[in-house]
């Protein structure tokens, strides 16, 4: 798992556990890169970013991230767009594993 990933945990779970509560803010990123023992604040920014994502934190630009909840935000998600994006790539790897009749290669069998 990408290092972003394992911190966004982390940092999910303290969320959870009530040590960062809503309204608090994050520790700044200077802090968060020495907890967490990276050397560029892209790594924290990225992990910062999912959480954003999830809507547990926003961050403002030039004061911080703040805790705007404590559980994740439940979104909808658009089940037939995901199984045209599914089917789409279904075709293409069909394609792919398809020879033409002309290549003098033996046809993949079904």
């Amino acid at each position: 798992m990408a290092r972003y990933r394992d911190i966004a945990a982390d940092l999910r779970t303290r969320i959870a556990a009530g040590e960062f509560a809503p309204g608090d803010q994050l520790p700044p990123i200077t802090a968060l890169m020495e907890h967490y023992k990276v050397p560029g604040l892209n790594t924290i920014r990225q992990a910062q970013q999912l959480l954003v994502d999830d809507g547990l934190v926003e961050t403002r630009q030039g004061v911080g991230s703040f805790v705007l909840r404590d559980e994740p935000v439940l979104r909808p998600v658009d089940v037939l767009a995901e199984l045209r994006t599914a089917r789409s790539a279904l075709n293409r790897a069909i394609t792919a594993l398809e020879v033409p009749p002309h290549s003098g290669l033996p046809a993949s069998r079904p």
